[in-house]
């Protein structure tokens, strides 16, 4: 799987939700951030595209990819 925030591959044991993964460091980075750094607009971004996919499949009723492994 690959981190949602900056692409990399992540292993197991890494902050999972909804399917996606996010890496140690991206988590990290996101714990220390505050709202004003440019970065924290990228991180609401990815993560406002992830609730909407969730939303419309659930609108659906079709299961996601990752709903199914």
């Amino acid at each position: 799987m690959h981190c949602l925030l900056c692409q990399n591959a992540v292993e197991k044991g890494v902050l999972s939700f909804c399917g996606i993964v996010m890496c140690g460091e991206c988590e990290a980075d996101l714990m220390e951030m505050t709202v004003e750094q440019p970065e924290y607009e990228q991180i609401i971004r990815a993560l406002k595209v992830l609730w909407q996919r969730q939303f419309s499949a659930a609108l659906d009723h079709r299961p996601l990819e990752s709903d199914l492994t």
